[in-house]
């Protein structure tokens, strides 16, 4: 109940007290103002607190009716949704092999077949096929991805599982292998001239028995030229000595032609051509080898 509401009905009370307190007047009677029939004082104050009744009553029936209504309003909570998160899938690793020496690489599981690249200590290659051979597997060559070969797996440890990987079947027995190796190996001085000694190594299955020299000096511009139907070397007494052929797994050595001037701190470019005839006939190859002696 508010204190405006309160104050009327103490002044409510207060006006059916006062007649009480009214003293008479000489004649004996109260005076009243002369406005025809007055009405009494009591019954103006019972219908003003009967009013004031019936208005706090209306006030607290409003204030209930707003009270119910605000508890009966709903609530109603906010709910955000959610877009899934994307699912992955993890991709299994792929085996990879790693050899504790270099090992070679070939077109087949034995060293019959052609040899097509090296894997070296510290390269990690790709296992894309199993053999029903155990000692060998097919690998991807880390420096030509697009070349498969066999490796043998004597030396090599292999990390990740390729029990599912397809057993590949083991090539035809190829036509012996043509291939050679050439390095240089020292620069002679003999009979006045200087020479240059180079190692050949086969490591194919064809016999080597004729070869060609070719050497240009890249500082003097002078290029020597000489042919052998054997495998000619001096010894470091300069002693000649002779290979009449390279055989298969055989390492030999061959000669240039001699220079007047000392080549020593010179470019030096040296073509060497092996071939399976006498007079540089049959198969051949060739390989070129640079170097400063």
């Amino acid at each position: 109940m508010s204190n405006k509401i309160m104050i009327l009905i103490v002044l409510a009370v207060i006006l059916l007290v006062m007649p009480g307190c009214n003293l008479p007047s000489e004649s004996g009677q109260a005076t009243e103002p002369n406005q025809g029939q007055a009405v009494p004082v009591e019954t103006q104050a019972a219908a003003l607190v009967e009013t004031l009744f019936a208005q706090t009553a209306l006030a607290n029936a409003e204030t209930t009716s707003l009270a119910a209504q605000a508890t009966d309003t709903p609530e109603f909570t906010f709910t955000p949704s959610f877009t899934p998160s994307a699912t992955f899938t993890l991709t299994p690793s792929k085996p990879m092999v790693r050899v504790s020496v270099a090992t070679n690489c070939r077109s087949g599981p034995t060293t019959q077949y052609a040899l097509l690249g090296v894997l070296q200590v510290g390269e990690s290659a790709e296992v894309v096929g199993r053999s029903v051979l155990t000692d060998t597997m097919i690998i991807k060559l880390p420096s030509k991805p697009e070349v498969t070969c066999w490796l043998w797996a004597q030396n090599a440890s292999v990390s990740g599982d390729i029990s599912g990987l397809p057993i590949v079947s083991i090539p035809y027995t190829p036509t012996p292998v043509a291939s050679v190796n050439v390095v240089y190996s020292a620069t002679q001085y003999c009979l006045g001239l200087y020479r240059f000694k180079f190692q050949i190594t086969n490591n194919g299955a064809t016999t080597w028995e004729s070869d060609r020299v070719s050497v240009t000096d890249q500082n003097t511009s002078i290029t020597r030229t000489v042919s052998w139907d054997d495998f000619p070397y001096y010894s470091a007494a300069c002693d000649s000595k002779t290979d009449l052929n390279l055989e298969a797994g055989e390492v030999g050595f061959t000669t240039s032609d001699g220079f007047a001037l000392d080549p020593t701190g010179h470019d030096i470019t040296a073509t060497i051509l092996v071939c399976s005839q006498n007079g540089l006939a049959g198969t051949c190859l060739e390989k070129t080898v640079s170097f400063t002696p």
